[in-house]
């Protein structure tokens, strides 16, 4: 067993209560102790322990503390912070004299950083509380003296600290022997129970005081009379002893002295390093040396006396040597009793003092004899170090190679594996089964880094017939070593310990010579060879992955083991081995356990001998060598000279000056780390991906990550790059999209293959996929990053870099996500304090640090406190940044009321007055502020008042605090803090990562753990509910609190970040994250998330308390329907399954009770989410009582989420109008009571292609149930909105499948369907806009209250020339450039009437670059004629600046100073149609009755024909505000209601293979008469017409858009097009692009032109180009067949020319696999044209035209079959 069983084993028997909390590495004794309780084991008394998990160790020490006042024998466990937090009750109980013993894992206590390893400093820290302290050395010791210290306890009245090393001893396999529950019963003292606990009882038979407050003139008498206890204590504690030692035949001594008995060197020393040095201190003698060691027992109560009679009379020269660092003290707190005591008897001895092994820094032999060897030293040190090189002070001892002083016939083993392959198990199983069925003595000790999951482990194993006591690591001389994954060959020195002779087994898939010789470095190659090495090979993955183990290949390894080490004859090994794997897997089923003992039978036959060629390896130079990636070279010399060191185990061997004191260290450190540990890795299938990055969203590691390269990125891109134009608006225009995963970095969790919802992303083995796709990872990584798109959105929020990467998280981590996703959104403004947890390690474990830097160097800036004051911490560091920009904002203040400055600096730094709590537009202008500070600093030197804020710069940026942790923290020990926290309403975000249990020590119960669970500490299954933290929170009302879950609702998660960061106030995100713990395979976690919310086991929703203001609920239930069975998302959980294992009665009540507590509560949220009116509805319901009838519900089908915004900004406004509708997505309703609305509104988006959101499904399930009516919803009136992109093939599907589904039912359409469209200017609003008005007019509904709201502009006209202004700059949105047309060629005759153009622009200086299919967005201007006249009759002088301050921080907003004249010109978009909305700004403001009725007359119902003969007169704002004069807008109304010059779109005619840096266009004019017979221009084309003409060049502004339209990777597929007119253009660039690749001499396909036009005279444009390209057949437009319509008598149409070619269709499309092309004017064309290609597949292939559309449906739906239209 380890020590930390040991310790159980007696506290348990010597123990009524127990109080446990878990802290690493103590938890598994409070584990041990619940199971045993659950289990029904009896204490030496008959007893069940009674233990209890508390809330933390303070708390688990105040229980210790009244358990022991009413006279119970208790116990507690713990270490490091742990302990400390105890202390207060500690010097209660020493003062008290409570007899209780606590069990102490020593760890260090935290400094400038945490460790989990073991020192003293917790222990050393309390040593004056009174505790008597005992010291054990190994784990023998620890159950022996374990029992004296409770039995020494009741015997003195002392309270005892018993402790042993932590890691070391606590977690070291040993073989002992165990002391019998009868044995200890017989040494039992049951009169010191009763006299010493039971008398001093508080009891109300016989009632005592105790805890009293003593005045100065009774404390201190009172605190010395318990001092005859601690003077009797050595005394009882060496009767005690010798009891113990009575029946155990182990002689047990307060101070024990191993050595010579005339030794004159002595050392004297505590815990486990005390048998190092006795093993030492034997091997030294047998060399001559004469010296011995003293090993502390008892350390409090000190005793002088044993000290002195322990040590021999011989004895010249101590050195004492302390576990423990006590910065700034004489000396260390052994080595000072030693010095006292000597002192004492007036000895003359040398005493020095050492250090070692702070955070189990090794201690070994060879030190063991530097500590002699300097007692020995003509001028020894008398004060030093020992174990590291302090070459800053100069305080360290050096020590030599190392020794070996193992007793001969140890075999000493080494198994190098990987974290979670069970490795680490199977050495434990090794050491149990070999030490309970042989003579032999076992070990075994076992290291980890500080990865999660999937780290370094090394189990350092020992077995042989004498005792063992090396408590160091393997560091000589080893019989056996194997490594268990072949990255390691690379990255660690695992063979230098491997003696001559000894045996290497590798798993790898390198099976001969051959692949070694590749693969191997050529320093494991020598290694191998000077060590004549034994060398096995045996692919153990494979075999696993084959027999169904997945990476857990301790089984096979095992096997190789016992075949191979001789530990055992090998069939004796081999079955033991087999029958252990019984015991280890019973409980899992016969299916695992068989698939072990099958891996065991297969290994021994797959293991393979490497016969390799010794001489030659001798001399090997190379071989292997790791390949150059984007690794460590030319990293940081942080990353070469400490983090490359520490990764390969090889961080001992650096000095003390290689760090920076105070454990400061960078970020962005884990990239250069390149783990390669995963079996498999995904890879991108790019044909099925319809780029909705959910895959990116899901990935714990970062690993999976989408990427947009513009033209010049693809062309540098490297070989087998893949990639695929880029879907969505304009801020992916000309960008290809690409998803790359980072396989060094990848875990292989496959989260992001379970959550791709089109199969886009495939499993694949690492060695096959990983070095190719390498090179495609780092060039995209490489590339600058770019702001695309709205961040706030899934699908946008994955193009934000993400500032959490390659953490050291478990495969498959539900917590990481949301960190991501929070660096992805708030990132470069983050402060993150941490508590500790599984978010600490992950997030801060030294050297390899995931928190990660943008472009620009900012980043989050993490920092980890304790366990229990995270939530203060957090609180602390937001305070202090307020007080510190208080202070900035103070000297900006003071800085412009007293210092002049340069115009920009004043007008920035004022700005920055208004928007410093804003983060975007803060960040703006901060580092505008930056620039112009830092400009004129260097240039003439700052004013005193700016140089004040130069020097606070860091505070101008808005920060955002997010205090993160786990349930532990924030249910538990932190809650008190937590709570504080929340109700003081400072603007902090608290993140809890809610695993309900204590990941990080093994899954130990919380308050956040469910009832019914089954884990660590709730062995028989947790019996309380869950504590709901949320609707703590909430009772405050005013904090933001949110529950989310991300794989159930991604959108609601990113939203609920959004507002919880947004919100001026403390915000609470409780997020649902899946734990390995759980025991559940973690690729299903997003699954799992999904199914919990379902079921209702957790739950979406969000407070926010601005809704409040707003007059609405404050709280919104985001999963309104319970979709699924609880008890059915409760059995695929092992933590809930266990407990029907262990008992199902139980079981089926608590799961019972669980599924009640759900709905209750699910119930609960409901009625809170219920606004006064819905609420009144549900209780009429309830009483029976009648309802209204005229219901109204919005319902809503949303994945990314813009579906439910909509809904929800429509309900809103139907409340405005009097309506009060119900809002929820579609499987939230119930369905059965949809015949009781009599309005349904039905918002719906598409997914992909034509797929429905998951928030509809089940809904439209029951929609198509085949027992419904025709007549359904007969009293139903229904409308549908859509929401889709026109670019997929099924555009709007879901919205036309419901709209006809309601019609089909029976109900009544409102109105038409209306489809919006992402590929429209304003998106899906462009349609909304101009149907939404028709609804209000259609449904007849009471119109809201008319008042025109403040202007979002504050204007001011100056006409004196005050402000300053630039004419002579293009006034554009942001993301356009402006650029020369440098041709402005007329291509059609100029007695046509038709006005054709060609353009050329010259795109050298903006950085633009073009694909094929692409458009450009021209920004047109006004006609500065008709501004003129309409300044004239506004009233506005042209020439006059405007000076514009925008109210709103738009992200871009109209310029700051402008004339009138651009402004008409070109930013507004005065000549453009009106909204219905202008016109009822106008009836608003009108003053004029007439006028003010005409104009609400118009937009009536009844006027709506009078509003469409106004459309078709393409009546303009001008216009209207010319017909109705009284209705006049003052200028900043007009500012905000008249739209802003939109972006014409032009396909492009070029290629930019061609033409270079060149861009064409052709353009018909556009020209047209008005019903009234008035004439009307083309606002874009009369624009362009009239630039560039003669000599003269003019620039214009715009930029690229990205094309709907899919493109091959290659010239090699045929293309089939179709042009109409203009709609030529695009084709002009296809055939220019594909004779450039002919002309590089690339293989390309067969291209067939079909053009259709009026007159080949006046229309066909480019007509000689296309015949030299055409060449008769012969050049590279293989086929050119042109349709002219008005050159015959008889129509010829291009559908008819396309009907001429049925074999080349069939061709080029089916047989060759081609794509298909059309653009042009819609309308008759394109279904004339489809139908043609039909027709063509029906004919020549013999298909039935069904299948035939089918087959373009397939084609659309691959990219090859596109249209575009207009």
């Amino acid at each position: 067993m380890d020590g930390n069983h040991a310790a159980a084993y007696v506290a348990y028997a010597l123990s009524e209560t127990s109080f446990i909390y878990p802290i690493s590495p103590a938890s598994s004794m409070g584990d041990h102790m619940d199971n045993w309780a659950a289990t029904g084991k009896k204490n030496i008394l008959n007893q069940i322990v009674d233990v209890n998990m508390m809330q933390s160790e303070g708390g688990a020490a105040g229980a210790l503390h009244g358990a022991v006042a009413a006279g119970s024998l208790t116990s507690t466990f713990t270490a490091s912070q742990g302990l400390l937090l105890m202390i207060p009750n500690m010097y209660l109980l020493a003062g008290e004299l409570m007899p209780t013993v606590l069990h102490v894992s020593a760890r260090t206590v935290s400094k400038h950083a945490l460790s989990i390893f073991n020192d003293h400093s917790d222990v050393m820290a309390t040593r004056q509380t009174g505790f008597a302290m005992m010291c054990s050395s190994n784990v023998q010791e620890v159950m022996d003296q374990g029992l004296v210290a409770h039995i020494a306890s009741l015997k003195t009245r002392l309270p005892f600290v018993h402790f042993f090393d932590g890691g070391r001893t606590s977690a070291e396999m040993s073989k002992i022997r165990p002391i019998t529950y009868e044995s200890m019963k017989e040494i039992f003292p049951m009169d010191a129970l009763k006299s010493h606990i039971r008398d001093f009882a508080l009891n109300p038979t016989n009632p005592m005081i105790r805890g009293t407050g003593q005045r100065p003139d009774i404390f201190f008498q009172s605190t010395v009379a318990a001092h005859k206890y601690y003077e009797a204590a050595p005394r009882l504690v060496e009767e005690t002893m010798e009891e113990v030692a009575a029946i155990t035949g182990r002689p047990l001594k307060l101070f024990n002295y191993h050595g010579s008995p005339s030794a004159e060197r002595v050392a004297v020393i505590m815990g486990s390093a005390s048998k190092t040095m006795e093993e030492a201190v034997d091997y030294l003698n047998t060399q001559g040396e004469n010296v011995g060691v003293v090993a502390v027992q008892l350390y409090r109560p000190w005793s002088s006396k044993h000290f002195l009679a322990a040590l021999p009379a011989s004895v010249q020269k101590v050195a004492v040597l302390d576990r423990t660092r006590e910065d700034g003290a004489s000396g260390m707190p052994l080595f000072l009793d030693v010095n006292v005591t000597l002192s004492d008897e007036g000895s003359q001895k040398l005493i020095t003092g050492a250090q070692y092994g702070l955070a189990s820094k090794e201690f070994t032999p060879a030190m063991c004899k530097a500590v002699f060897d300097n007692l020995s030293a003509e001028n020894p040190r008398k004060k030093y170090v020992i174990g590291i090189n302090d070459d800053v002070t100069g305080t360290s001892l050096p020590y030599g190679a190392p020794i070996n002083t193992v007793p001969p016939g140890t075999k000493q083993c080494a198994f190098w594996g990987l974290g979670s392959d069970g490795t680490v198990g199977a050495s434990k199983t090794a050491i149990k089964t070999i030490g309970l069925n042989t003579d032999m003595f076992a070990q075994g000790h076992f290291v980890y880094d500080s990865h999660k999951e999937d780290g370094v482990t090394v189990s350092h194993v020992r077995f042989g017939p004498s005792e063992i006591k090396a408590e160091y690591c393997i560091a000589s001389d080893a019989d056996f070593i194997s490594c268990a994954h072949p990255s390691y060959v690379h990255k660690y020195d695992m063979l230098s310990t491997l003696k001559k002779g000894g045996t290497f087994v590798l798993n790898s898939p390198w099976n001969t010579l051959a692949d070694m010789d590749r693969k191997l470095p050529a320093t494991l190659k020598r290694q191998i060879a000077e060590r004549e090495a034994e060398f096995y090979n045996i692919d153990a993955i494979a075999l696993a992955r084959d027999i169904g183990l997945g990476k857990r290949i301790n089984m096979p390894m095992q096997a190789c083991f016992y075949d191979l080490s001789g530990v055992l004859p090998v069939e004796e090994a081999l079955k033991l081995l087999k029958t252990a794997i019984v015991d280890q897997y019973a409980h899992k089923g016969p299916e695992v356990v068989k698939k072990n003992q099958e891996a065991v039978d297969r290994a021994v036959g797959s293991l393979k001998k490497i016969e390799y060629p010794r001489e030659e390896w001798l001399s090997v130079q190379t071989g292997g060598q790791k390949k150059k990636r984007s690794e460590m070279e030319g990293s940081s010399k942080f990353v070469m000279d400490i983090m490359g060191p520490v990764l390969a185990l090889e961080g001992d061997k650096l000095p003390v000056s290689a760090f920076e004191p105070g454990g400061y260290m960078p970020v962005g450190t884990t990239r250069f780390e390149k783990r390669a540990i995963a079996p498999e890795i995904p890879v991108w299938v790019p044909d099925k991906c319809t780029q909705c990055n959910y895959c990116a969203i899901v990935c714990p590691h970062a690993v999976v990550r989408p990427f947009l390269l513009d033209k010049g990125e693809m062309k540098a891109a490297p070989s087998g790059f893949q990639t695929r134009k880029a879907k969505g608006g304009a801020e992916s225009a000309g960008m290809n999209y690409t998803i790359q995963i980072s396989s060094y970095d990848c875990t292989g969790c496959a989260v992001c293959v379970q959550s791709c919802p089109d199969d886009a992303l495939y499993m694949a083995p690492f060695e096959k996929v990983a070095e190719d796709n390498a090179p495609h990872w780092d060039y995209a990584y490489a590339l600058p990053e770019k702001e695309i798109g709205e961040k706030y959105t899934v699908k946008g929020s994955q193009f934000q870099k993400p500032l959490l990467e390659f953490s050291g998280a478990c495969a498959g981590c539900g917590e990481t996500p949301y960190m991501k996703l929070a660096t992805q959104l708030f990132g470069s403004r983050m402060v993150v304090a941490n508590a500790s947890g599984c978010s600490s390690v992950w997030g801060g474990t030294a050297t390899t640090n995931p928190y990660t830097v943008t472009k620009d160097g900012s980043g989050p800036a993490w920092g980890r406190s304790l366990f229990e004051d995270n939530a203060e911490y957090g609180f602390g560091m937001a305070l202090g940044t307020k007080q510190r920009r208080y202070r900035l904002e103070d000297c900006v203040q003071n800085a412009l009321a007293t210092t002049s400055g340069g115009h920009e600096l004043r007008e920035a730094l004022t700005k920055w007055l208004k928007v410093k709590d804003d983060p975007d537009p803060c960040d703006a202008i901060s580092h505008k502020i930056i620039e112009l500070l830092s400009s004129q600093r260097e240039l003439t030197g700052l004013d005193v008042n700016f140089e004040t804020i130069y020097q606070q710069k860091d505070m101008l940026r808005t920060q955002s605090h997010w205090i993160v942790g786990g349930d532990g923290w924030a249910y538990d020990i932190g809650f008190g803090g937590l709570d504080h926290v929340l109700s003081r309403g400072e603007n902090v975000n608290v993140l809890v990562l809610d695993t309900e249990m204590y990941s990080n020590t093994g899954g130990q119960v919380s308050k956040a753990t469910q009832l019914a669970t089954v884990t660590k500490f709730a062995a028989k299954g947790k019996r309380q509910n869950k504590k709901d933290l949320g609707q703590a929170a909430m009772l405050y009302e005013n904090v933001y609190v949110a529950s989310v879950a991300l794989g159930a609702n991604m959108n609601q998660c990113v939203q609920a970040f959004r507002d919880a960061e947004s919100y001026d106030g403390t915000s609470l995100v409780i997020a649902y994250a899946p734990c390995i713990d759980w025991g559940i395979e973690m690729k299903f976690m997003m699954d799992e998330m999904r199914k919990a919310v379902d079921s209702g086991y957790w739950t979406l929703y969000r407070y926010d308390p601005r809704r409040t203001e707003a007059k609405q609920n404050p709280f919104q239930l985001d999963s309104r329907k319970l979709k699924s069975d609880l008890k059915e998302f409760l059995v695929g959980q092992n933590r809930f399954e266990r407990l029907v294992r262990l008992n199902k009665d139980t079981a089926s009540s608590l799961h019972t009770d669980l599924s009640n507590v759900s709905h209750h509560r699910h119930e609960k949220f409901r009625k809170l989410a219920m606004d006064e009116y819905e609420m009144l509805e549900y209780l009429k319901t309830k009483l029976g009582e009648e309802v209204s009838t005229e219901k109204s519900i919005v319902l809503y089908g949303s994945e990314t989420g813009n579906a439910e915004a909509l809904a929800g900004v429509f309900s809103n406004e139907l409340k405005r109008r009097g309506v009060r509708p119900q809002c929820m997505a579609l499987d939230d309703f119930d369905f059965d009571t949809l015949q009781n609305f009599k309005n349904v509104y039905c918002i719906i988006a598409t997914c992909g292609q034509g797929e429905l959101p998951g928030n509809c499904k089940e809904f439209w399930k029951l929609m198509n149930d085949a027992n419904l009516d025709n007549d359904f919803l007969a009293n139903v009136n229904y409308t549908v909105f859509g929401l889709g992109d026109s670019g997929y093939v099924f555009y709007n599907e879901a919205a036309t499948l419901f709209d006809k589904k309601f019609e089909e039912l029976g109900g009544k359409r409102i109105m038409p369907l209306a489809l919006g469209d992402d590929k429209d200017d304003e998106k899906y609003e462009t349609k909304w806009n101009e149907w939404i008005p028709d609804l209000w007019n259609e449904i007849q509904v009471e119109e809201p209250s008319k008042e025109l709201l403040p202007p979002s502009y504050a204007v001011t006209v100056d006409t004196e020339g005050a402000i300053p202004t630039t004419s002579d700059i293009i006034v554009a949105p942001a993301g356009t450039k402006t650029f020369p047309m440098v041709k402005n060629l007329l291509l059609t005759p100029a007695d046509y009437d038709r006005d054709i153009r060609h353009y050329e622009f010259d795109l050298s200086k903006t950085g633009f670059a073009y694909s094929l299919g692409d458009c450009l967005a021209v920004y047109p201007h006004n006609d500065k004629t008709e501004v003129m006249e309409f300044c004239e009759k506004y009233g506005i002088n042209p020439e006059a600046v405007i000076a514009l301050e925008d109210t709103q921080n738009r992200k871009d907003p109209y310029p700051s100073q402008i004339t009138a004249a651009k402004l008409f010109t070109e930013v507004l978009d005065v000549f453009g149609r009106p909204s219905r909305r202008f016109y009822e700004t106008m009836e608003m403001v009108a003053t004029d009755p007439q006028q003010k009725a005409d104009l609400g007359y118009i937009i009536s119902k009844e006027g709506k024909d009078r509003f469409k003969e106004l459309i078709k007169e393409t009546v303009t704002y001008a216009d209207l505000m010319e017909m109705f004069p009284s209705a006049r807008l003052e200028l900043p109304h007009v500012i905000d209601h008249v739209a802003r010059i939109k972006p014409r779109l032009y396909s492009i005619a070029s290629s930019s293979e061609m033409v270079g840096n060149m861009l064409h266009l052709c353009i018909v004019n556009e020209d047209w008469v008005t019903p009234s017979g008035k004439q009307r221009h083309g606002m874009s084309t009369r624009y362009l017409r009239n630039l560039s003409r003669a000599d003269h060049v003019d620039n214009i502004a715009g930029r690229i858009n990205a094309a709907g339209i899919t493109i091959p990777d290659s010239h090699a597929p045929p293309f089939v097009m179709v042009g109409l007119g203009t709609g030529l253009a695009p084709f002009r660039a296809f055939v220019q692009d594909r004779e450039m690749a002919r002309i590089r001499g690339e293989p390309t396909g067969p291209m067939a032109l079909f053009f259709g036009a009026r007159h080949k005279r006046t229309d066909y444009t480019y007509g000689d180009e296309l015949e030299a390209y055409h060449s008769s057949g012969k050049g590279v437009l293989s086929t050119l067949s042109t349709a002219f319509s008005r050159d015959q008598a008889h129509k010829i149409y291009v559908q008819n020319r396309v009907a001429e070619h049925p074999e080349l269709i069939y061709d080029y499309l089916v047989k060759q696999k081609g794509y298909f092309y059309l653009c042009g004017p819609a309308g008759n064309v394109p279904p004339a044209v489809r139908q043609a290609v039909v027709e063509a597949f029906v004919s020549v292939g013999g298909h039935k035209a069904e299948e035939a559309e089918k087959m373009i449906t397939d084609m659309q739906i691959e990219g090859r079959y596109n249209i575009e239209a207009w």
